[in-house]
């Protein structure tokens, strides 16, 4: 009996731990010294696979919960933004190379939460797009390949690893605004 109650709640403490990370995470890019650099990319690396585990036990026990519908993909968004501006503020974006595909990911991230928090009012359901959930994974994985090559512990400050990120970023950036546009072409006669 308890283990049905443990199961049910189990998503929701994942997405709940996402939320939690999306605070601990850039505090340790701004403010911590070399564990924090180690320990940054460990527990984003966490909170992001986090992101498949809820919705998959979600489904697979029958325990979706409007809080997890409305949370989960909140979470996701919040992880990855305070991350990107955490690092905006140790200069990762004075390059041009980053700047623009982060400020893509960022100001659609905002925008995207903006038209779902209004469908969601107008009781318009906007599903995540097969193409979306992608776009949420390149950006945990950019991110991720950059935290660990800014940690300088696990690839001795590799540039293969740092290019790899850059590459990622831009990826990630433009699915980005392909999903923008998709959301944007769903919601157009509604609003």
């Amino acid at each position: 009996m308890h283990s049905i109650k443990l199961q049910k709640h189990i998503p929701n403490f994942l997405t709940s731990f996402r939320c939690l990370s999306s605070i601990i995470v850039p505090w340790f890019i701004v403010y911590g010294n070399e564990i924090g650099a180690i320990l940054a990319p460990i527990i984003f690396i966490i909170a992001g696979i986090t992101d498949f585990f809820d919705g998959f036990l979600a489904r697979k026990y029958n325990v979706t919960s409007n809080f997890g519908k409305i949370i989960d993909p909140v979470a996701d968004k919040m992880l990855i933004i305070s991350t990107l501006l955490a690092l905006s503020m140790e200069g990762f974006f004075d390059y041009y190379y980053t700047f623009i595909p982060v400020l893509f990911i960022v100001l659609r991230e905002i925008f995207i939460t903006g038209i779902r928090e209004q469908t969601y009012n107008m009781n318009i359901t906007l599903d995540v797009s097969v193409l979306a959930k992608w776009k949420t994974t390149i950006q945990i994985i950019a991110c991720s390949t950059y935290l660990v090559w800014r940690s300088h512990a696990f690839f001795f400050e590799s540039k293969v690893i740092f290019i790899l990120s850059v590459l990622l970023i831009w990826f990630a950036g433009i699915i980005t605004i392909i999903t923008c546009y998709d959301y944007l072409k769903k919601v157009w006669y509604h609003l």
